[in-house]
């Protein structure tokens, strides 16, 4: 195990390594790459939560300037629905991040690898009716008060992806897709952009509270290696989620997300 305070050059760049998968996938999906960068940085890195959510969440930032920058060259995102659904985001980004500020570190843990089993399940479900070419039944109080229900979800969106320092775009994703009825494609990139507002909007709230005392080292020796990655991995992201089938994606996303669950119950578990 590698400690916080003592990154070496070559966790440094292990770390790096890591996050440009992180960004690929995350970016590809539309969802951020901090469901993959927290559980190891906190599991194998043996980096405390705080440093770990507050590093991840201004790679999440990155991702998505990255990711968007490609996606808007090619007229993906949808910026009007981007624009309307901005202030929920936000405001639930703030209010998780003060939330995630008082919490004890394991609950954060137990709450991330419960995320990541949920997350799992569902993607093997939506890979499975995707293959068969089924579509999903959409409640029509959804499509009645669609735009409610997607500001809504966004607030919780924020509030979650902030709690837990990941992108929001785990409910981002869905909500475009099922309740706005935006097409994959569309739903990724547009969700891409949204979840650099809850990244920054939250990321400023922890690096305030670590840096109170002073120059937080930690927290740069993490946040440069994982900003970096990230960045080039959301290039490479937004480009292969083009050719790539969109039920392999999930399978392999999904797969990760079991074995960083297992990651986080074992550290919760054995410290």
């Amino acid at each position: 195990m590698i400690e916080t305070g003592d990154l070496g050059t070559t966790a440094v760049l292990l770390i790096g390594l890591v996050a440009i998968l992180a960004g690929s996938l995350g970016s590809a999906m539309g969802i951020g790459g901090g469901l993959i960068l927290v559980p190891v940085l906190i599991s194998i890195f043996s980096i405390d939560t705080e440093h770990a959510r507050a590093a991840s969440l201004i790679a999440v930032s990155v991702t998505s300037v990255g990711g968007s920058l490609v996606y808007l060259r090619e007229g993906s995102v949808d910026a009007e629905t981007g624009a309307f659904l901005q202030a929920p985001t936000a405001v639930g980004a703030i209010v998780g991040a003060f939330i995630g500020s008082s919490l004890d570190p394991n609950i954060v843990r137990v709450l991330f690898s419960a995320l990541l089993l949920a997350v799992a399940v569902r993607l093997v479900m939506l890979a499975r009716a995707e293959a068969r070419g089924a579509g999903e039944h959409v409640n029509p109080f959804l499509n009645r008060h669609k735009w409610l229900v997607a500001s809504v979800g966004c607030l919780v969106g924020g509030i979650v992806s902030s709690l837990l320092g990941v992108g929001g775009g785990i409910l981002f994703v869905p909500l475009l897709g099922l309740v706005l009825n935006k097409s994959a494609r569309v739903s990724a990139a547009t969700s891409t952009y949204l979840i650099g507002l809850t990244g920054a909007a939250s990321a400023l709230i922890y690096v305030r509270k670590l840096t109170q005392s002073g120059p937080d080292e930690t927290l740069v020796a993490l946040a440069i290696p994982t900003a970096i990655g990230v960045f080039i991995g959301s290039q490479i992201g937004a480009r292969i989620s083009r050719r790539i089938a969109g039920p392999a994606i999930r399978y392999a996303f999904s797969g990760l997300m079991v074995a960083n669950a297992g990651l986080l119950m074992w550290k919760v578990i054995h410290g």
